[in-house]
């Protein structure tokens, strides 16, 4: 992949490109705690008709836009910051993402719907309502981390290898990679740490907890105004796109599809690459 920087008045955001010399265009966007670049087997198995584009969002990576976690109040930023990118290319652009990248996505598509040509959104955070009404409660009684273990585990996750192998060994005996590659783990070291005294993650789990802590509710207004192609990619029994939220996106957007890959988690894009990009590359043709 080729790197690039896009210099904004806040800082840069690293981006990177797969150049197939065409003009058509797919930027993806990464979950919360990744990177771009950890996707890197996933990004080179679709269509070369497209150039591919990927970055780090802010906070993750190499980019370095401002991510203090106390200031984060709205996944509206990566909207903003997603925004950013987008404004280099010409013409309308196929945008995807995983997890916090997919729902990034979809609020650019709700913001500035004439910028995007597709949506292809893997396991989106789109939360029902009365959950995220539910939370937002909690947040306002202080008691929102009591339901929220995402948040709580990555606030005091281990952030400390003394080398790139013990880091590697680390993340392989963790269930949320046990069904993805010894390519993913290595790219997840290889860009998502930074040498200091030991290495330590680039993204830091404050502000990783602190992406935890908001909810979607921003994804629901204006949702039945979106005419796009749409494809939603999900693991069967998704937790942040439900029975309820996928009802409620058919109601809302008819002509959506909604497909599931079996045997797959969360972290389905890292798991099973070549299904999803089979669904990505049968959405673009």
């Amino acid at each position: 992949m080729k790197s690039s920087e896009i210099i904004t008045p806040e800082g840069n955001i690293a981006q990177y490109t797969i150049d197939n010399n065409n003009e058509l265009n797919l930027i993806f966007s990464h979950a919360n705690g990744f990177n771009g670049r950890v996707y890197n087997s996933l990004l080179h198995k679709i269509n070369n008709n497209y150039n591919i584009h990927t970055y780090d969002m802010r906070g993750h990576g190499d980019t370095t836009l401002k991510a203090n976690p106390n200031n984060l109040k709205s996944w509206y930023s990566f909207r903003d910051d997603l925004l950013s990118v987008i404004e280099n290319f010409k013409t309308p652009v196929v945008l995807s993402g995983h997890s916090m990248g997919a729902t990034a996505s979809l609020l650019v598509a709700l913001h500035k719907p004439e910028l995007v040509k597709k949506l292809i959104l893997i396991e989106p955070v789109i939360l029902p309502l009365r959950y995220i009404i539910s939370y937002r409660l909690l947040q306002f009684l202080k008691l929102a981390h009591f339901v929220s273990p995402l948040a709580r585990n990555a606030s005091i996750r281990r952030n400390g290898w003394d080398t790139k192998e013990e880091a590697i060994e680390y993340f392989k005996s963790k269930k949320l990679f046990s069904k993805t590659s010894d390519e993913v783990i290595s790219n997840y070291v290889e860009y998502g740490l930074k040498k200091e005294s030991q290495y330590k993650l680039k993204c830091n789990p404050a502000w990783e907890s602190a992406c935890f802590r908001l909810t979607s509710h921003e994804v629901w207004f204006d949702l039945k105004y979106i005419d796009i192609p749409v494809k939603i990619i999900l693991t069967p029994g998704s937790l942040v796109c439900n029975n309820a939220s996928q009802s409620r996106i058919k109601k809302y957007i008819p002509h959506s599809e909604i497909c599931f890959i079996d045997q797959s988690s969360h972290m389905l894009p890292l798991e099973k690459i070549d299904e999803v990009s089979a669904e990505i590359n049968n959405f673009l043709e």
